[in-house]
């Protein structure tokens, strides 16, 4: 094979607290938890990429059909001297809200929106469908699927963080 451009990776420590607390018209709060995140594309320099991040997440559902997943995050400050990419979060921003619709067993249709909170306003879209392939084992629902995907906007991968891209 030949050489990859970039092989970005995002190990992650998470702590995830279940609530299970009903709202209004149907809807529950799942869950809600807070994680610290390291991001990285694993390049030397000039090519490096990398960012730590704390944050806070939680979750809704509506029974199996809607899901609705949101994210706040605070860039863990470095020196200067170590920072390969001191205005990555006004690119790859602060929060991002995700909302998940399965219209069946065999469909998922869903949309991020990721947003800088800044003077500048910057960010992503990303808009993804899932088709399950087949049935599982007994007649469930199968784990492989076809996946498609739509991204407009900044960081879809490190190496270009700062370049907007469709």
């Amino acid at each position: 094979s030949r050489p990859f451009r970039t092989t970005d990776h995002e190990p992650e420590l998470i702590y995830v607290y279940p609530l299970s607390l009903s709202l209004p018209a149907g809807w529950n709060w799942a869950y809600a938890g807070a994680g610290l995140v390291h991001q990285s594309n694993g390049q030397s320099l000039p090519l490096s990429r990398s960012w730590n991040r704390w944050y806070l997440m939680t979750g809704l559902e509506k029974g199996n059909d809607f899901a609705v997943t949101s994210r706040i995050w605070k860039r863990v400050k470095e020196g200067a001297l170590n920072d390969d990419n001191p205005d990555i979060s006004n690119y790859l921003g602060r929060a991002e809200l995700t909302a998940t619709w399965n219209p069946n067993r065999i469909h998922t249709l869903s949309a991020t929106v990721r947003s800088s909170l800044g003077a500048t306003p910057r960010g992503a879209v990303r808009l993804e469908w899932l088709r399950t392939l087949g049935d599982g084992i007994g007649g469930g629902r199968s784990n492989l699927r076809l996946h498609t995907q739509l991204f407009s906007g900044y960081g879809d991968s490190l190496i270009d963080y700062n370049h907007k891209r469709t």
